[in-house]
């Protein structure tokens, strides 16, 4: 196997999934099928580790296959729900008995002649490593972040409409007939609509593809970039690690910290070379964008910062602070001076800023939370009390004064703390190919039923005195 991450696994795992569903065909040899039915088996259960490493389950496996909790589902806050009754959609599948489960080895490394078993085996041995890449991962964003979140159910709930399309097959020639399984007030159909809106649900707020280069954790550390304490940049890609990293250090201290001393949050040095930095890096990153289709609407999000910087930097070139201290974080000083030189290094070798949407999404959401940051120490370094920070501009007759509420450099900070972060989710910009046909083939593959559907709707009853239309 030469593919190791999460994204390149799960494209695997839906093409196989895809192939399913098309070739509805099922072998008629016994050992085949026993094959199947294990590779099947694993399967469920990557896509029920799958929702643990989201974070939706206490615990995993559950002991002797448990009845998943079974709300009936209704209509009002569905949305809300979501997360939730793909849980309890997946823990109610059909399962194996515990006594007749068989090693990984056993099923999963013999290939088969049948096409249909082959594909299961792929499909188990690919949702397999996706969920261990996911699971080992050394960081693990999709615990914490919604954005990333939505990004792993997203394709959790696709592959779980395929597999509850595929179940309905098994089911109709009784190869599920000795299956454990829990009780369950939703039918297919409303499970089908269940995880087809959260597949939709997931797509409009996918902000993040970070699980998309999820790997598993090696046991040697491989080489990093990050020489302590910065993040080293030699290449377009790693920007947003970088700003990222700058963001950490400029994030302010508060009274609550354990380790805050009443130290200056910022001093005037520092904002200015900050403030000049990103403003330079915001018009060179809006020129990146602006190459791209994909990325062009980007090209706004950060014209728009450079503009409130650009506002920025005159009120704040007379800051002066009141005791000439060190930096109280040199840390910002490096980081940002490692950005700004790689930058204008590239820009002079004629190395273009060349990023995938998916990158460009993650540097306008790491700029973001730096100028935040930025805005939001200096405006409570300004504010408080025992400020570190005058304004010495030569106007002022009495000497350096403290900046005040309600004063421009004041409301420039809230704009800057106020600007809204990039909304264009990043499953816009993906291009998971694999996963996308797997969706549009569950969208043209209807539900095995003996009745179809009617597409008129009631007759309305009216009664004497009812407005008519």
């Amino acid at each position: 196997m030469t593919v190791t991450t999460y994204g390149e696994h799960s494209e695997n795992a839906a093409q196989a999934l895809n192939a399913l569903i098309r070739h509805d065909v099922l072998p008629s040899d016994e050992q085949a099928v026993d094959q199947l039915l294990h590779c099947r088996e694993t399967v469920v259960d990557a896509l029920r580790q799958l929702l643990y490493d989201l974070g939706q389950d206490s615990w995993y496996p559950p002991p002797d296959h448990l009845p998943a909790r079974t709300p009936k589902p209704t209509l009002a806050g569905l949305d809300e729900k979501l997360a939730s009754l793909v849980d309890n959609i997946a823990f109610a599948l059909p399962t194996l008995p515990l006594e007749e489960r068989r090693a990984h080895p056993d099923y999963l490394t013999p290939a088969s002649t049948d096409r249909t078993v082959e594909s299961w085996r792929t499909a188990a041995i690919e949702l397999l490593s996706a969920s261990h890449a996911l699971s080992a991962a050394e960081a693990q964003p999709w615990r914490t972040d919604p954005g990333a979140g939505w990004w792993v159910m997203r394709d959790v709930a696709v592959a779980l409409e395929a597999v509850l399309v595929l179940d309905s097959r098994l089911e109709e020639v009784g190869l599920l007939a000795e299956h454990h399984r829990p009780e369950f007030s939703m039918g297919l159909d409303e499970k089908r609509m269940v995880l087809s809106q959260a597949a939709r649900v997931a797509t409009w707020h996918a902000t993040s593809a970070s699980p998309e280069e999820a790997t598993p954790r090696l046991r040697q550390p491989a080489g990093s970039n990050v020489v302590e304490p910065v993040s080293l940049v030699s290449t377009p890609s790693d920007l947003a690690a970088a700003q990222q990293r700058l963001a950490r250090f400029l994030r302010p201290m508060v009274a609550s910290d354990s380790f805050y001393a009443g130290e200056p949050e910022i001093s005037a040095d520092s904002a200015r070379q900050v403030t000049a930095s990103q403003l330079y890096l915001c018009r060179a990153f809006a020129a990146a964008a602006s190459q791209s289709p994909k990325t062009a609407t980007l090209a706004a999000f950060f014209n728009e910062r450079a503009e409130v910087l650009e506002s920025l930097q005159p009120q704040i070139s007379h800051l002066a602070d009141v005791r000439v201290d060190q930096e109280p974080n040199m840390r910002r000083f490096w980081q940002q001076s490692e950005l700004t030189t790689a930058v204008a290094r590239m820009e002079d070798h004629g190395v273009a800023l060349a990023l995938q949407p998916t990158q460009m999404v993650e540097l306008a959401q790491a700029t973001h939370e730096v100028t935040h940051n930025l805005g939001k120490a200096l405006r409570r370094e300004l504010l408080r009390g025992t400020s570190n920070l005058v304004d010495a501009h030569p106007r002022h007759r009495d000497g350096p004064i403290r900046v005040g509420r309600r004063s421009r450099l004041e409301a420039t900070l809230t704009d800057l703390v106020n600007m809204p972060a990039p909304s264009e989710p990043a499953a816009r910009f993906s291009n998971p190919l694999q996963r996308a046909a797997l969706q549009q083939t569950l969208n043209l593959t209807p539900t095995a039923s003996s009745r179809t559907p009617m597409p008129f709707p009631a007759a309305r009853s009216t009664t004497y005195g009812a407005p008519a239309f």
